[in-house]
């Protein structure tokens, strides 16, 4: 539940949503346009906390895209909840759009998660802790060029040649290395380190402890059989990160820079915890990387592709645009574009690996027992009987 510092009425909410995406999606690549949020029920209703509708009471906002979750939120005295337009006209007995309904007041979009993460936003702006702004040590403060309005955090380091743009804001104990430069409105959470060679685009957001730029996982192996030894002599990795605009990277994720040339992660792409980007790879735009995904060096993932928690992308792998890898799934060559789900590994299309999985399931034990019968010299008659009245293993 978060609480808001003061009841507001949910016309005003849903006034401030509508102008937060009218300015923020042109921003995004998106549309230019102002949304309107009819409401059924009292417009004035006042909001004094946000919930799940499991946790909703008098006074809560929540959104519900399912019958049985707004059923949930008006058993619990819900004071408004965002609900689709079938909703709300299921709710009211009649067409979307009429002066009243019974019940909360049912703000209506299309798309309330979209709505409700609005207003969790705009909520946050007023909850959230702002850090103790702070001088940063500079290495050599003249060599920087640094907006005056950035806000820093106690304990940063700067080094030298470092660029900021304007609403930037540095948490404590961030490390920013020679070189490194930012765009405008940049958000670095507590603990990041940048090394040098990173550029960051507009508005992107690094949280707790990730660090983006660091040395490259490659080594030159040098056998050496006298002394019984392997040796893994080391490539120092000496090209850049290039972070491009409105880009998320999660708490502890890593970006390797690359060997000469630079990793490139694309404008609008996510990237969540725990996550490996390797040397040199390229992450096109408006991708989503999930928490504990890894992609081995040179690999590449194309535009709006999806690369799901746990799956691992080999060296020199490649991901086609829109492509979709599940959770837990290898790619050891090249996916194809297109919007479809590839799972298993090596990945392969989700209806194939499934028809796998059931072969392996049911019918592989049926033909091991075939064969092991007919390998004894049992006749077919025979064979049908012992494997239980014409149980035969499937020709599929």
């Amino acid at each position: 539940m978060t609480v808001l510092p003061r009841p507001a009425p949910l016309e005003d909410l849903l006034a401030q949503a509508s102008a937060r995406l009218a300015s923020t999606l042109p921003l995004l690549g998106g549309p230019s346009l102002r949304p309107e949020f009819p409401v059924l029920g009292d417009p004035g209703t006042l909001v004094s906390s946000l919930t799940s509708s499991a946790e909703a009471g008098p006074g809560a906002l929540c959104f519900a895209v399912k019958p049985n979750f707004l059923r949930e939120a008006v058993d619990r005295g819900a004071a408004a909840v965002v609900v689709t337009p079938e909703l709300a006209g299921r709710a009211a007995g009649q067409a979307p759009g009429a002066a009243s309904a019974p019940g909360p007041a049912l703000a209506v979009c299309p798309e309330p998660r979209l709505l409700f993460g609005v207003i969790l936003g705009i909520a946050g702006d007023a909850v959230t802790p702002k850090w103790a702004p702070a001088s940063p040590f500079y290495k050599d403060e003249a060599s920087c060029e640094i907006d005056p309005g950035v806000v820093f955090g106690p304990g940063c380091y700067i080094g030298a040649g470092v660029r900021i743009g304007p609403g930037g804001r540095i948490g404590p104990g961030v490390f920013v290395d020679d070189g490194v430069s930012m765009g405008r409105d940049c958000l670095i959470h507590p603990g990041v380190v940048l090394r040098f060679g990173t550029r960051l685009g507009d508005r992107c957001q690094i949280h707790a402890n990730a660090v983006i730029g660091d040395d490259g996982f490659g080594y030159n192996q040098i056998p050496y059989p006298p002394g019984g030894r392997l040796i893994h002599y080391k490539n120092p990795h000496l090209g850049g990160v290039l972070i491009g605009d409105d880009v998320e990277i999660g708490s502890l994720a890593a970006i390797d820079r690359g060997l000469v040339s630079d990793t490139v992660v694309g404008r609008g792409t996510k990237i969540d915890n725990l996550v490996q980007i390797g040397h040199n790879c390229q992450i096109g735009n408006d991708c989503v990387v999930v928490a504990q995904a890894g992609a081995a060096g040179h690999s590449r993932v194309g535009d709006r592709a999806f690369v799901l928690g746990q799956a691992g992308l080999s060296h020199g792998a490649a991901v086609g645009e829109d492509a979709v890898i599940a959770g837990q799934s290898g790619v050891l060559g090249t996916i194809p574009p297109g919007g479809n789900v590839w799972t298993g590994t090596p990945a392969k299309p989700q209806g194939e690996e499934y028809r796998s999985q059931v072969m392996l399931k049911n019918d592989l034990p049926k033909w091991r027992q075939f064969l092991r019968l007919f390998l004894k010299g049992r006749g077919l008659d025979e064979i049908r009987r012992e494997m239980g009245g014409g149980e035969a293993p499937s020709k599929k």
